[in-house]
């Protein structure tokens, strides 16, 4: 069947508005397959009718939210990969150093790690690099297993060693008023997935399983609606960031001026992105390891120079296609637009941002994000002045991260492994 295309009169002329216009319409309307730009209009590509009514509003809301960002603002750039030069300016100009000791140890752990993985032989269960269960949920084996597994203690390794983290390891779920306080549902509710079990009502429970087992001779399983009157009502999130574990834990606690603590998290995070998922870069489930630092202004601001530095070296040391560059998140909400525009004129939050070559287009791959007192002020952790303490974490998405290695034919283990280590040798010459 030809695609359908809906033409809209509307002028958008800032990239990440843009973008943003994009992915949310794929949010709210998962059959749009694209949304094409032009001087005075936009046209929206799907593969069935989208209700064209509904479609103007949703497109004339997201717009009146983003009006005031002013057209010359966007990203940008801080170190280019393909850039020689860039490259050359940063190693010798960093804005701070990343221990190289640490670095390198924990590169070295990282290639010989792959390099015992890719001498196993014998039969798979997953063929490829991964098995598709549905859009957004891979089962992964063998090779992209153990370079998952591989990428994520490398990271761990260099936060836990540089700063003697304290490392935690967290659940899946987080009780839904500590993302309530943390303010989530008011800068990302688009990405929350509420969990409930069955209930245990008694009458509930007996008329359950046959009412589920009717579903399925109606061909109805897994898609009828009625399901939620057979469950308990929802107290608890599959986790939307991994950090937000951290800030609950130090509530009401004081720091001194000199004082930081880092931790470092890492496991699954959950993101429902509707009609942008898909079995590459856009996951539902997907794993990150995040360090997150709190503490004094002086301090916190020292290490986000060295975490700017260190995912530099990271994307070096791996031989990726990529950029540093400032970025934004995606803001549904009706203060969207001031969140945009502070974001972008600042440098709260800093993006490695990969070149996919199947893709045809960048995939943040790792982020750095200063928070302000944003989780201090919810959890009242104080500094002590009493002001509030700053915060900052840094997020490597492990299965981007090995998705954008693989794409490229670095399948073959030990063949990346002797990259890495050739990175690192050559970058510790040009770093003494």
């Amino acid at each position: 069947m030809d695609a359908l295309r809906n033409t809209i009169k509307a002028s958008v002329g800032q990239p990440a508005v843009r973008d943003t216009l994009t992915t949310q319409l794929r949010f709210y309307f998962p059959r749009i397959t694209a949304v094409e730009f032009g001087a005075d209009e936009l046209t929206v590509v799907s593969e069935e009718a989208v209700p064209q009514e509904k479609l103007e509003r949703s497109v004339r809301l997201i717009l009146d939210r983003f009006r005031a960002i002013p057209r010359g603002v966007r990203t940008r750039t801080l170190l280019d990969s393909g850039d020689p030069a860039s490259v050359e300016s940063w190693l010798a100009a960093r804005p701070a150093r990343f221990p190289s000791a640490v670095l390198c140890d924990a590169a070295d752990a990282f290639a010989g790690e792959l390099r015992r993985v890719a001498r196993r032989t014998g039969r798979r269960a997953v063929t490829g690099r991964a098995a598709e269960l549905r859009s957004g949920v891979n089962v992964y084996g063998h090779e992209s297993a153990a370079l998952l597994a591989a990428l994520d203690r490398f990271a761990n390794r260099c936060v836990a060693r540089a700063y003697d983290a304290e490392e935690l390891l967290i659940p899946s779920l987080i009780p839904s008023s500590v993302v309530d306080r943390s303010g989530y549902f008011e800068t990302g509710c688009q990405h929350l997935s509420f969990v409930a079990p069955v209930s245990n009502d008694p009458d509930l429970f007996e008329e359950f399983l046959p009412f589920w087992r009717g579903s399925a001779e109606r061909g109805e399983r897994g898609a009828d609606r009625r399901v939620l009157d057979y469950l308990k009502a929802p107290r608890d999130l599959l986790n939307p960031a991994a950090c937000l574990h951290c800030y609950r834990l130090l509530e009401g606690q004081v720091f001194a001026e000199d004082e930081a603590l880092v931790m470092t998290v890492g496991g699954s995070v959950f993101r429902d992105e509707s009609g942008n998922l898909n079995n590459q870069e856009r996951l539902y489930e997907f794993r990150m390891r995040e360090g997150v630092v709190v503490g004094g202004a002086g301090p916190v601001a020292r290490m986000h120079g060295e975490l700017l530095d260190l995912m530099a070296m990271t994307g070096l040391l791996l031989g990726l296609d990529f950029s540093l560059e400032t970025a934004s998140d995606m803001f549904f909400s009706d203060g969207a637009g001031a969140q945009l525009f502070a974001q972008l004129v600042s440098d709260s939050k800093i993006e490695l941002a990969v070149r996919s070559h199947t893709l045809g287009r960048k995939v943040a791959s790792a982020s750095l994000n200063k928070h302000g007192s944003h989780f201090s002020d919810a959890f009242g952790i104080r500094d002590e002045r009493g002001l509030a303490a700053s915060t900052l974490c840094i997020g490597f998405g492990i299965d981007r991260l090995a998705f954008l290695l693989t794409e490229r034919g670095d399948a073959d283990l030990a063949a990346l492994a002797d990259r890495v280590a050739a990175n690192a040798e050559r970058l510790a010459g040009e770093r003494s």
